[in-house]
């Protein structure tokens, strides 16, 4: 079942330049109310390194994303210990509420975390679909660009870090495409 996890909220406004998707909340996130809460994530390292965002910022401070025009949600909010656990008919449903969200909020590129995700959600998990590369895609969704990113997971083996920084750079130079990324002053932001 996706049901919304009343702890962990959506981070996104209208007009985002690049709107982040994780795959689910782990037990941790779920528990703190934070994304990629999980003590080997290094999604907020990678964040900062690649220069999405302009300051060092970790879990605690995953509402502040819209501040450089970046928004974050996951395809399902189901918090799992595992992805291991879902099934295809939450990837399908939660591709739908993403698509909504899209819609609503236009970002310009929706970035997913992970190779897994974009293949539950778009070829149903058949490890017989096309094989996949990091970066921009020709798939769109509710009028947004798709793009691929590394799951940065601490059980991510398959990507070094430093692979993983070159994804997030390439997200990053990718985006200045359509407009630099710029941080939005808190002021700004609460009057939004």
């Amino acid at each position: 079942m996706n049901r919304p996890n009343p702890l962990l909220r959506d981070h996104i406004q209208k007009g985002a330049r690049i709107l982040l998707v994780g795959i689910n909340p782990g037990l941790r996130s779920s528990q703190l109310g934070h994304h990629f809460a999980g003590h080997s994530n290094r999604f907020w390292k990678l964040l900062y390194a690649s220069k999405l965002v302009t300051e060092p910022i970790g879990y605690q401070e995953d509402w502040r994303l819209p501040e450089w025009g970046l928004g974050l949600t996951n395809i399902i909010s189901r918090a799992t210990a595992s992805v291991d656990v879902l099934d295809q008919q939450e990837y399908h449903a939660g591709l739908g509420i993403l698509e909504k969200k899209i819609r609503h909020y236009q970002p310009r590129i929706v970035a997913f975390l992970g190779l897994t995700i974009f293949r539950m959600a778009f070829y149903n998990g058949n490890t017989g679909s096309p094989p996949l590369t990091i970066g921009p895609t020709h798939r769109r969704l509710g009028g947004a660009s798709l793009f691929l990113l590394p799951n940065p997971s601490g059980r991510n083996a398959r990507y070094s870090y430093l692979q993983m920084l070159d994804a997030f750079e390439l997200l990053r130079r990718t985006a200045s495409s359509v407009g630099p990324i710029k941080k939005t002053p808190r002021y700004e932001r609460d009057r939004l």
